[in-house]
């Protein structure tokens, strides 16, 4: 009867170290992730001059890098119809802005 009790906790703890091993490979590999961050474009009044430099799609949003500006959401109409190179889209530099402005 010993012998099993022995048996069954010496089961249990390996059962234990590997849940920990795994949970902390886990915790690692969250803890590298790099955190995205995505702005919406406010810039009423301001002139957004430069390139489009990435486009991405992140957790099924789609995003357009545009230079020093930083990274926007946009609709994938607009995702389609930039290539990386272009012109910042007018869709970014009108947002924010009055209707009749």
């Amino acid at each position: 009867m010993k012998k099993i009790i022995l048996i069954v906790i010496l089961c249990l703890f390996w059962a234990l170290t590997l849940a920990l091993a795994k949970m902390n490979n886990r915790i690692i590999e969250l803890e590298s992730r790099q955190p995205v961050i995505i702005y919406q474009v406010d810039n009423a009044g301001a002139a957004m001059i430069g390139k489009v430099t990435g486009k991405a799609i992140v957790d099924g949003k789609h995003t357009l890098d545009c230079g020093i500006y930083g990274k926007f959401l946009v609709t994938k109409e607009v995702y389609d119809s930039v290539q990386v190179g272009d012109d910042i889209p007018e869709e970014l530099r009108k947002r924010g802005k009055n209707e009749t402005n």
